[in-house]
């Protein structure tokens, strides 16, 4: 047995899950409201590329909840019951546990975001506005790397503790510190340097790197750098929205490979 049979089984016992369909239901309404509500409040003119702009904010806000939602208890739930010992005593691996996990987490919460994505760019098109296709198309790409990047941080959780109300706790640490305490800090950072005279206006470039590390902030980076016409990251090099995009990768494999260390000289018994 590999790891695809793993993201197989996995998927199908999840996706029956009433609280999942929730989940996932409520991320698919929330982009199609976004993609009927853009045409009537956005200004001209009504794109599929400027509607990436529009809908950023639901999805950074959403996204992290929904899939750390989904992918939190994937191994840990496994681990505590003691199943995770029949699972390992059949031909495949801890990595193949983990790799089947994510594919299958990862594919639930990437199929809805794509699927609700596409559908909302068709409410855009019909019947005024227009589909900029390679544009709209890189946008679904970089939405779906959003959607891994949240999804290996729940298996990351799942990975890193052997009880599902730890991995509960520490999965929306993690969501709470990054959609909302960040940006507080980061503004309240920036009123106490210029209070100071530190600095006059903006945060100087090596500051703002390290507040745009959060993963939403990177989505929106690579976002206004590759899909929005005429827009453009401003700054030095290291904030360019190609460096964004090798945070992404970053995102996915640093904290999944550190807890995957973890869990794979845990003893499980």
């Amino acid at each position: 047995m590999t790891w695809e049979t793993i993201a197989r089984q996995d998927g199908a016992v999840t996706v029956r899950s009433q609280s999942v369909k929730l989940l996932l239901g409520t991320l698919v309404f929330a982009v199609l409201l976004a993609a009927y509500i853009y045409p009537v409040v956005g200004r001209e003119p009504i794109t599929t590329a400027h509607f990436a702009g529009f809908v950023n904010g639901s999805l950074t806000t959403l996204v992290p909840f929904v899939a750390m939602l989904v992918s939190y208890s994937a191994v840990v739930e496994q681990r505590q019951s003691g199943s995770i010992r029949l699972s390992l005593s059949l031909p495949h691996s801890r990595r193949d546990v983990v790799l089947g996990k994510l594919c299958s987490r990862a594919g639930l919460v990437v199929g809805a975001l794509v699927g609700s994505l596409l559908a909302g760019g068709a409410l855009v098109v019909y019947p005024f506005g227009e589909l900029v296709a390679l544009r709209f198309l890189a946008y679904l790409m970089l939405a779906a790397l959003f959607g891994v990047v949240w999804s290996a941080f729940g298996i990351a959780v799942s990975l890193a503790v052997s009880t599902k109300r730890r991995a509960l706790v520490l999965g929306f640490g993690l969501v709470f510190l990054f959609v909302v305490v960040w940006d507080i800090a980061a503004d309240a950072l920036k009123q106490g340097l210029n209070a100071a005279g530190v600095v006059n206006g903006s945060l100087p470039g090596p500051v703002r790197f390290l507040v745009g590390i959060e993963p939403g902030h990177v989505f929106e980076r690579v976002t206004t750098g590759f899909v929005i016409p005429n827009a453009s990251v401003s700054g030095p090099w290291y904030l360019s929205e190609w460096i964004a995009l090798g945070l992404f990768v970053l995102w996915i494999v640093g904290p999944l490979g550190l807890a995957y260390h973890r869990f794979n000289g845990a003893d499980l018994s």
